[in-house]
This record gives C-alpha cells, sequence and structure tokens, in this order.
C-alpha cells in the first residue's frame, strides 16, 4: 500500500520574504530621489507663482509667493543634501562591508593556512611513527629470525650429535 503525496514543497529563504539589504537602501533612495524631484517640482511652482504675482502687482500676493518660494527653495535643498548624505553613507557602508568581508577573508585564510600546517605536522608524525614502528618491526623479525636460526643450528648440532652416539 502506498500514498500520495502530491503537496509541492518549496524551499525558502530569507530573501524569498524579506528585503535584502540592498533592496532596502535601493528603496531608501528611490524615495530620496522621488522626495527630491516633487521639492523640486513645488520649488519651480512657487517661482512661478511668485513670478505672475511680480507681473500682476499684487503686493500681498508676492509676500505670500515670496514666503512660499523660499520655502519650497529650503525643503528642496534640505531634500538635496539628504539625498547626497545618503550616498555619502551608501559608500561609507560599502566600504565598511569590504573592510570586514577582507578581514573575514584574511582571518578564514590564516586559519586554512594554520590548518593545513597543523595537518602536514600531523602527517609527518604519522610518517615517523611509521618509520619507526617498521624499524622496531624489522629489528624484532632479525631478532626472532636469529633466535630461530640458533635454535635450528642447536637442534642440527644435536641431531649430529645423537647420530654420532
Amino acid at each position: 500500500m502506498s500514498s500520495c503525496n502530491n503537496s509541492e514543497k518549496k524551499d525558502t529563504t530569507a530573501t524569498d520574504s524579506a528585503k535584502t539589504v540592498g533592496e532596502h537602501v535601493d528603496a531608501a533612495i528611490a524615495d530620496l530621489k522621488n522626495a527630491e524631484e516633487n521639492a523640486r517640482l513645488k520649488a519651480e511652482q512657487a517661482k512661478k507663482d511668485l513670478d505672475e504675482a511680480i507681473a500682476k502687482g499684487d503686493k500681498a500676493a508676492e509676500e505670500k509667493a515670496r514666503a512660499a518660494s523660499e520655502e519650497a527653495n529650503t525643503a528642496w535643498e534640505k531634500t538635496k543634501d539628504a539625498l547626497r548624505n545618503a550616498g555619502e553613507d551608501v559608500k561609507e557602508g560599502l566600504k565598511d562591508a569590504k573592510d570586514v568581508t577582507v578581514d573575514a577573508t584574511n582571518t578564514a585564510v590564516d586559519k586554512t593556512k594554520d590548518a593545513a600546517k597543523d595537518v602536514a605536522d600531523g602527517t609527518k608524525k604519522v610518517a615517523n611513527d611509521v618509520a619507526t614502528g617498521t624499524k622496531e618491526a624489522a629489528k624484532d623479525v632479525k631478532d626472532a629470525s636469529k633466535k630461530v636460526g640458533d635454535d635450528i643450528s642447536r637442534k642440527a648440532k644435536n641431531v649430529g650429535e645423537a647420530l654420532k652416539n
């Protein structure tokens, strides 16, 4: 008996449901650019309104338009400054991220070198241990062979003597 599971599984990652840092930065910059464009358009409209009030000779409207134009220009300048500052902040953030990445890479390289040295040292120790063990085993074989040879010689000598008698 078998069962069928037709539900489709999808691997999800943090980027499936959440914005990446880059997307947040891009969205923030886009918002600032839109705000800067809106401030520029308001400043231009305020300038046009001021020019119209001056042309009409309406002093009250001119004063009101002049104040609105100054306010719009100030807002536009502040928005441009904020956009420039955001650009500098992003630039600094990227530089910092690069520095952190370089540091992490250097640390990883150093740790990899240390691990490789440890492996090489361990391999050398194992090779030395094997060589020492091989020498000891060869000596043991030599000693055993000599003993066996001595035993054979002694037994042959005993057999020879027994045959003489």
